[in-house]
């Protein structure tokens, strides 16, 4: 019989609960897939250092003498750490390491398996990989969450440093510098950098200035709240011939009130995909400047079939950096290319198609 010993560390994102020891103990046994049983799962009475718990695990294999070691905060760069950690250790004593706790997401599971540890989780998540011994069981949707994941390093403000990061993906950053350009508090900025350390999406290089690691993980993470943000529609009809005399008319009345184009009228200026875009999309500064716009441009409130789409944005943010994209009317103030794709993402008449055409072509990332 093969014989090894079984280390557990945990890693949990933004408010999931804390677990003891005992709730392990009770209820750990119970979460593993069908053909595995934990024996005799107990605190070890040894001293000095060691794992958190031990007992034993039953496979189809044969029966492992396993330990467990148990963590409760940190995101993925705590979870690398301390698997590293036991891995050093389990190679003195010929171990495998492994990993449990209440839950491991997609990410804590992939750190797992690039570390060469198993996991284990309340949830039912496990995965062991040991010569010809491979099992694995994912379970997607954590039971313990309160929040969605990640959400609050997203919040409105705190995603205008995201939205920088990603609008210079390549630029090496000062902390004070990347407030001052985020319009965010140093205060409020040290915190969300933090967090995305933790969540290794930036980091500090040689020089002591912020890098983004992987702007393309930054960005799914963003995408993946980001249709939890508040904006407010306003849908008109215009009297106006045609989708460049709308345009034309708005370029006209703007009258230094600020406003941008976003979603497919955006993305027609920028990156060309949809065919027939006639609907003007585009967000303002402020509720008062709806009535003003609604006035100058003579624009009739509809509830459907409308040709303009006034937004007002959740946060001032997305009027970071415009891009001016010259057309037949003059140049025209389109939202950066990060924001566009926001939106038309979160969009669901082929805004999917439009937003990968947009990233492909202008992101690259």
């Amino acid at each position: 019989m093969q014989s090894f010993s079984l280390f557990g560390i945990l890693s949990l994102f933004n408010e999931k609960p804390y677990m003891s020891e005992n709730t392990l103990i009770n209820q750990l046994p119970d979460s593993l897939p069908e053909g595995l049983a934990l024996e005799g799962l107990g605190v070890p009475t040894i001293g000095g250092p060691g794992p958190d718990l031990q007992g034993t695990l039953k496979t189809p294999n044969g029966a492992f003498p396993v330990a467990i070691e148990v963590k409760n905060t940190g995101g993925t760069a705590t979870f690398r750490e301390a698997a590293r950690q036991v891995k050093e250790y389990a190679s003195q004593v010929g171990a495998v390491p492994f990993v449990a706790g209440p839950f491991f997401g997609e990410a804590a599971r992939q750190v797992a398996k690039e570390e060469g540890v198993g996991i284990m989780d309340l949830a039912g998540n496990f995965y062991l990989k040991q010569g010809d011994v491979y099992i694995e069981k994912i379970v997607d949707k954590n039971p313990f969450a309160q929040t969605a994941p990640l959400k609050n390093l997203f919040a409105p403000v705190s995603s205008r440093i995201t939205r920088v990061l990603l609008t210079q993906p390549t630029k090496a950053w000062l902390l004070g510098e990347l407030a001052q350009e985020a319009n965010v508090s140093l205060g409020q900025t040290h915190k969300t950098i933090d967090r995305m350390i933790e969540e290794e999406l930036v980091k500090w290089n040689q020089e002591n200035k912020l890098v983004l690691k992987n702007p393309a993980k930054l960005l799914e993470a963003w995408k993946s709240v980001y249709p939890s943000y508040e904006r407010q529609k306003f849908t008109f009809f215009s009297y106006q011939p045609n989708y460049n005399a709308i345009l034309q008319s708005i370029v006209d009345q703007a009258d230094n009130r600020q406003f941008a184009l976003s979603f497919f009228s955006g993305a027609d200026l920028v990156a060309p995909f949809i065919r027939g875009i006639t609907k003007i999309q585009l967000y303002v500064q402020q509720f008062s400047d709806i009535e003003q716009w609604k006035t100058d441009l003579g624009l009739q409130e509809v509830e459907s079939g409308g040709n303009v789409e006034l937004f007002v944005p959740y946060d001032e943010g997305v009027f970071y950096q415009p891009q001016k994209v010259s057309f037949e009317v003059g140049e025209v103030p389109v939202v950066n290319t990060i924001q566009l794709y926001m939106d038309l993402f979160n969009n669901p008449a082929r805004g999917v198609e439009q937003a990968e055409h947009l990233r492909e072509l202008k992101l690259k990332f």
